[in-house]
């Protein structure tokens, strides 16, 4: 894919000067997709209000943000692109795999295997984007080189050539993770990069704002993130993929999962697309179940995780039928 196909150059903006051009383009600005992404900071460069104004308007018009019709965006949604999860079970549930321009969400208790669908998901879309990159966020120390290679060569890729795709973050507080965030737009536009991994989003913000009186806090935090990030998905048409942790709730009612939720409350269920609880249903097998999406129903998939990552049960039952 071709820089122009899903870069729109600011010289196409009829309301910036070539002066202007060069100043954005001095501070880190260089494309439409730039200038909104860094929107609220415009005032900094520009005297007056109103030009602020028009550039925005002229901006979000270029990226059909603005005001279009329901046919055109269907045009736009057209465009997406799909990322594979291993499992054709899982993708089934899906609507065909991880769309982009949205944020999903897998969550579940520790050791169901979140991190080894993150890993899998990043693995196929290396090898079916393969002049793209991929940007791991890696929150939790999970990141395991080893464990990614191991997927890639049971894949029949080349393991080498996947890894030296993936550009990996550790940002050790929350406001390291936000201060990434704000500049992931340089990464994605430099390197090309077609997905975003985040394992997992709510590590450092559990840990770092304890008790009651810190949630309003929490929550926004978690708001200014998410918000970031689904503004990368739509802008560059990119896959974002994150993990998310549960709490458990043991002096409420039952959930339909038992007695855990999600964590992160209605900021991170009103954001994220789709949410996908996981839960074991043996060693390996795993049961993945749509718990909210705007547009898929409720369903259920199983699928395994062995030494390709995740993968349908038929072929795992198939492996043991040859092997007796």
């Amino acid at each position: 894919m071709s820089e122009e196909v899903w870069l729109t150059p600011l010289s196409k903006m009829k309301s910036l000067s070539k002066n202007e051009i060069s100043m954005l383009e001095q501070n880190g600005i260089r494309t439409v997709e730039a200038l909104i992404y860094r929107g609220n900071e415009l005032e900094e460069f520009f005297d007056s209000a109103e030009k602020v104004k028009n550039v925005r308007i002229e901006a979000l018009t270029l990226k059909n943000m603005w005001m279009i019709s329901a046919s055109e965006w269907a045009k736009i949604e057209a465009q997406q692109l799909i990322f594979k999860t291993g499992s054709k079970a899982l993708d089934q549930i899906l609507g065909g795999g991880i769309h982009s321009m949205y944020v999903a969400e897998f969550f579940g208790e520790f050791g169901v295997g979140k991190s080894q669908i993150l890993n899998t998901i990043m693995v196929l879309a290396l090898n079916d984007f393969p002049d793209r990159t991929a940007i791991y966020l890696d929150c939790e120390g999970t990141y395991r080189d080893d464990r990614v290679k191991q997927i890639a060569k049971f894949r029949g890729f080349d393991p080498e050539n996947i890894t030296k795709r993936i550009i990996l973050l550790h940002p050790p507080t929350t406001d390291d993770l936000i201060e990434i965030v704000n500049r992931l737009y340089l990464t994605i536009e430099s390197r090309k990069s077609v997905l975003i991994i985040c394992d997992s989003l709510i590590s450092h913000l559990r840990a770092e704002y304890l008790g009651l009186e810190m949630l309003a806090s929490r929550q926004q935090m978690l708001q200014r993130i998410l918000g970031r990030l689904k503004r990368l998905a739509s802008l560059y048409n990119i896959g974002v993929v994150v993990s998310n942790q549960v709490v458990s709730v043991p002096t409420q009612p039952l959930t339909p999962f038992g007695d855990v939720r999600a964590t992160g409350g209605h900021i991170m269920a009103h954001n994220t697309e789709p949410r996908v609880f996981v839960r074991k249903a043996g060693v390996s097998k795993r049961i993945a179940r749509i718990e909210d999406s705007c547009w898929l129903p409720p369903a259920e998939a199983t699928f395994c995780i062995t030494e390709k990552g995740v993968v349908d049960v038929e072929e795992v039952e198939k492996i043991g039928e040859a092997e007796h």
